[in-house]
Parts: structure tokens; C-alpha cells; sequence
């Protein structure tokens, strides 16, 4: 989650940037400040242009088959800003696997609500890998037209209002680093501005992130504690191009990921395209009402029967953990930093790793959690 969140920062913070002027870069950040600090509707699209498979994996029916799938998501849909209501509202409809997913976010201030309607979808495609959650009417009915208020306490586990300060800080930090970059990288060519982000610059702002969340006591639950193997295990190269058309305010941005060959995937480069597109679609954006409104409690709720169902199925069958995947989770879990856990707490883990080992695994995990 964290790791998710770090990412999210950066991303949109690059959007968040000061500037006034003429040059190219300039322009880029006239823009960006414009999206910012005025209402703002537009269409958002994201496609695969290309993947390219690693040369021992090219002849593979398998891989080509799974590459073909991933071309074939496609991601459109709205995005809305309402600068006065302090307000946005983002409607994306996700094509993979023969099934069309809606996603929805609503936030006003430091409330952000998440629709449930994708359920259906994310169903029936488990479903197509034999990984069956929940079809029947009534459950999937359940979630209709329900939204999870993710800045509850009990959802994401963190302060809302240091999560809201270090984000305006960190945008502070990453508006210098912008500002301070040579004019040589923005290029003008008819009404064309292009930027080019580097995974140098990805590194930095990443740096900065947590060198800030250290910076004071109220961000220490945002510190990555794992920062230099998540920095470690980037892409090789990770190139993001900006062309900002300056006439319509159309926005394509190009992301290309080149993996290294000795992480043994079968991938060896993938690039997707975004595009961002002024409408003028501006509406009023409406929060849940409150019988609209669930919690995680209540989701757990609904989905208890099916889960207990399953769980029971997997202990009738003396289920164990293979050696191989032990030796995974053991080489995860001596990654991790378990010094800031209670004695209740890695009581708690425990508990949930019990049914799944043998004695013999049980105290070996014992032994990480208790000595950490």
C-alpha cells in the first residue's frame, strides 16, 4: 500500500508545478498550473502500443497468448476537477478479458469515496482463471451502487491530515526540482511542448519523498521501509515523454519500461499511452449520500459466508504450504521490519499463518516475527 501511495504522489505532484512565462518550459508549467488552480473536465484514455518478449520467449504459444490479452486492455473515461468545492470525481471503464469494469473515485477535501460497482466485473474474470469469488445475485446485488469511504481510519490505516500535509509538501519539493531543471529539456516544435522524465528523476523525487516523511514524526507511517529494494527492483530504464499541444490543451504521454534480463521475466519492454483531452462536461460533482456508504466491517459482513466456506474447504483438506513457496515467504518476510510490531501484533500475524504450516514452518515464521 505504501509503495502505492509513493507512487501516486509522484505521479500527480509532476501535474502539481509553478511558472509563468514563454519558453517551453514555461508553457508545460503554465498548463499544469492551469489544470490546478481552475475547474478542469477531461476525457482520459490509456492503451498498450507495444510489449516486446525477451528473445527466449518469443517463440512461446503461452507468452504470445498472454501478450495479446494485455494489448487488448483498454482504459477510457472522465476526469473532473472542481476547484471551488474542493472536488474531484474520476470515471474510468476498464476492457480486459472480454469484461468492461467501471471505476470510480469521488473526493471532496480529505474524504475520498470508491464505487463498489466493479465487483461484478473483477467476478467474472476470476472466475475465468478458476479463482471464484462471490457470482451470485444476491451478494453481487449487494455491492451495486455502494462506495467504500477509503479515508476512514479503519480502511487505509493512516492519518488523513498528515497523508494532506506531506502531500502539499512534497509537491513544494517537487515543484523546485521541476523549476530548477535546464530549459534544454523542454523542446517547442509548431505548438508542441515535450518533456521527457527520466528514471533519474523518478530516483530523486522518490528520494525526496522519504527523506520528507523522516523529516517529521506526524509522516513517520509514510517512511518506505524497504526504499532501496523497491528503488533496486525499478525497471532498467523507465522513459515518460509529455507532448502538451498548447493550442487545444491536449495531453499524450508516453511510458516505456525496459526490464533487465537477469530478473528472469518474460517481458523485455512495454509501452502504454495515455491521453488527456479537454471536454466540456463540467457538472456538479455529487458525493454518496450516506445509505450509499459502506465499511470495510461491512463488506467483511457480506462476504463472510463465502469466505468461511472456503477457508473450512482448505483445512478439511489438511492443507499445508509446499517447501518452495515456504522458502518465498521466509526470504519476503526476513525482507520486512518488524521492530515497530507489539507483542499483540505479531501474535496476530501468527494466527494467520498458523493453518497453513507445519509445526516444523510454524516456528521457524515464529522465530522471524519474535526476534525482529
Amino acid at each position: 500500500m505504501k509503495k502505492i501511495k509513493l507512487a501516486l504522489l509522484i505521479i500527480l505532484s509532476v501535474i502539481i508545478l509553478a511558472g509563468c512565462g514563454k519558453s517551453a518550459k514555461e508553457e508545460f508549467f503554465d498548463y499544469t498550473k492551469k489544470n490546478v488552480t481552475e475547474n478542469s473536465s477531461n476525457d482520459i484514455s490509456m492503451t498498450i502500443k507495444d510489449i516486446k518478449l525477451t528473445a527466449d520467449m518469443k517463440d512461446s504459444p503461452e507468452a504470445n497468448v498472454m501478450i495479446t490479452q494485455l494489448k487488448d486492455i483498454k482504459v477510457t473515461g472522465s476526469m473532473q476537477h472542481d476547484v471551488s468545492e474542493k472536488a474531484t470525481n474520476t470515471k474510468l471503464n476498464i476492457e480486459a478479458l472480454g469484461q468492461k469494469i467501471p471505476l470510480e473515485f469521488i473526493s471532496k477535501n480529505d474524504d475520498m469515496y470508491f464505487s463498489l460497482d466493479i465487483f461484478r466485473g473483477i467476478s467474472k474474470i476470476a472466475s475465468q482463471f478458476n479463482s471464484e469469488l462471490p457470482s451470485d445475485e444476491k451478494t453481487l446485488s449487494a455491492f451495486d451502487g455502494k462506495y467504500l469511504k477509503l479515508s476512514d481510519a479503519d480502511t487505509l490505516e493512516i492519518d488523513s491530515k498528515s497523508a494532506t500535509n506531506l502531500t502539499k509538501e512534497f509537491q513544494k519539493e517537487v515543484s523546485n526540482y521541476f523549476t530548477s531543471l535546464d530549459e534544454e529539456r523542454f523542446t517547442k516544435e509548431n505548438d508542441v511542448v515535450t518533456f521527457k522524465l527520466t528514471k533519474k528523476d523518478v530516483v530523486v523525487l522518490a528520494e525526496k519523498f522519504n527523506t520528507l516523511s523522516k523529516s517529521k514524526k506526524e509522516y513517520k507511517e509514510f517512511i518506505i521501509p524497504d526504499f532501496d529494494e523497491m528503488i533496486k527492483n525499478l525497471p532498467k530504464a523507465l522513459d515518460a515523454k509529455f507532448n502538451l499541444n498548447t493550442k487545444t490543451s491536449d495531453l499524450a504521454v508516453a511510458l516505456t519500461s525496459t526490464f533487465d534480463k537477469k530478473n528472469e521475466g518474460f517481458i523485455d519492454s512495454i509501452e502504454v499511452l495515455y491521453n488527456y483531452k479537454p471536454n466540456d462536461k463540467q457538472v456538479a460533482i455529487k458525493l454518496p449520500v450516506k445509505k450509499e456508504i459502506v465499511n470495510v466491517k461491512e463488506i467483511e459482513a457480506i462476504l463472510a459466508p463465502y469466505l468461511s466456506d472456503e477457508l473450512d474447504e482448505e483445512l478439511d483438506g489438511d492443507f499445508n504450504m509446499a517447501d518452495d513457496e515456504f522458502k518465498e515467504l521466509v526470504k519476503e518476510l526476513e525482507k520486512e521490519d518488524f521492530s515497530s510490531f507489539s507483542a499483540a501484533e505479531s501474535d496476530e500475524l501468527l494466527e494467520e499463518y498458523e493453518p497453513l504450516l507445519t509445526e516444523k514452518q510454524y516456528k521457524t515464521i515464529e522465530k522471524i516475527f519474535k526476534n525482529k
